[in-house]
């Protein structure tokens, strides 16, 4: 397991005093509103897909040790229009014992996927996804001086810890500007869903405004940057929701990540109720890995896997689990491993990289 050398609690404590702190600044305009200062992170917690407010494995991320957590959507299930009935499920997760203890425990970040912003499968589309979002910033207790409160979708960027040590937090939303998926016959077996990549090179998942403020992302600095996407963006076509639906979309990020020459970067994704690794190799460059951690209370019914040709190890997991990014600062650059565990605790998937060119692709 890495580690830093600070003791986790002390680290934690230190990150929450400064949270309170900014947050102060922020009230009195003194505080640009997502750069938080010091300590240095070693250890996040990451998880998708919460549809009970009661569960062990609700329980065992209350037992785990990390700095900040991030949600990757479907954090309640509303699959609705009605926004009193989402606005009562909001309620109820905010006011469970779990969400109160992770909220207390060190800050979390957040943002949606489609069951949350209101329907299966939602994306630009969905009739009241401005009333939907109000709802998730209130359950969010973004600050008023958010730019969330002042744009259309949920999109938003943090960064962590001293120079030398930053870790960039890049929180897409790929809900609120998507376009209508293609469907048709894709020939999957098993297939994930009855989508296909699309022909339509016009169509979106990010939106051109979102698109302007994540190349604006990567120009910021930073030794680490996760880039948190509610779907996966490195997995193979499989009929499933993903960014593979969107090709021109995936190619896009990949030029752009190439552009601005990106150090550091890897992905975190949910959606699937099921959990794998991939990675893609880029020749000349670091390999991108993408760690998909979902359901975090819900058991995969199918329990077998679409395919996927990038999928960097051979296991994949479908019962309840969450996932874990470690952070070892060494002299030459940040060590990353990433961790998928289990109810009761245990490692079920894991692999540790460095996300920097002189290493070569497929280590």
């Amino acid at each position: 397991m890495i580690s830093g050398k600070q003791p986790r609690c002390e680290r934690r404590s230190a990150l929450l005093l400064a949270l309170i702190a900014w947050i102060f600044l922020l009230s009195a305009g003194c505080a640009h509103l997502h750069s938080l200062p010091e300590p240095p992170i070693s250890r996040i917690l990451f998880g998708s897909c919460i549809n009970t407010n009661s569960h062990p494995m609700l329980d065992r991320i209350l037992q785990l040790d990390f700095d900040f957590s991030i949600m990757l959507g479907d954090n309640i299930y509303a699959d609705t229009t009605n926004m009193a009935v989402m606005k009562a499920k909001y309620d109820a997760l905010e006011f469970s014992p779990f969400w109160k203890t992770l909220r207390q425990k060190a800050p979390t970040l957040a943002t949606w996927d489609d069951h949350d912003m209101g329907g299966n499968d939602a994306g630009g589309n969905y009739p009241m996804k401005d009333e939907s979002q109000k709802l998730f910033l209130e359950f969010m207790d973004e600050p008023p001086q958010s730019p969330r409160w002042k744009r259309p979708g949920v999109y938003d960027a943090y960064t962590f810890g001293p120079r030398g040590k930053r870790v960039q937090v890049i929180m897409l939303d790929t809900r609120y500007f998507r376009s209508k998926p293609a469907t048709g016959e894709n020939g999957v077996v098993p297939s994930g869903g009855k989508y296909i990549p699309h022909p339509d090179t016009n169509t979106t998942i990010l939106g051109e405004a979102q698109w302007r403020w994540f190349e604006e992302q990567l120009r910021q600095p930073a030794e680490v940057r996760i880039i948190a996407t509610s779907i996966q963006f490195i997995s193979e076509f499989s009929g499933a929701e993903a960014w593979a639906n969107f090709p021109h979309e995936k190619q896009r990020m990949l030029a752009l990540l190439e552009k601005h020459k990106t150090e550091g970067v890897f992905f975190i994704s949910g959606d699937r109720h099921w959990a794998e690794l991939s990675r893609l190799d880029r020749p000349g460059r670091y390999s991108l890995y993408d760690l998909t951690s979902s359901s975090i209370t819900q058991v995969h019914p199918r329990g077998t896997p679409t395919p996927n040709r990038y999928r960097a190890l051979p296991q994949t997991y479908h019962q309840p689990n969450v996932g874990i990014i470690e952070i070892k600062w060494l002299r030459s650059g940040p060590m990353i491993n990433l961790q998928l565990l289990d109810l009761t605790g245990a490692v079920q998937l894991e692999k540790a990289f460095l996300p920097f060119p002189k290493f070569s692709h497929g280590q």
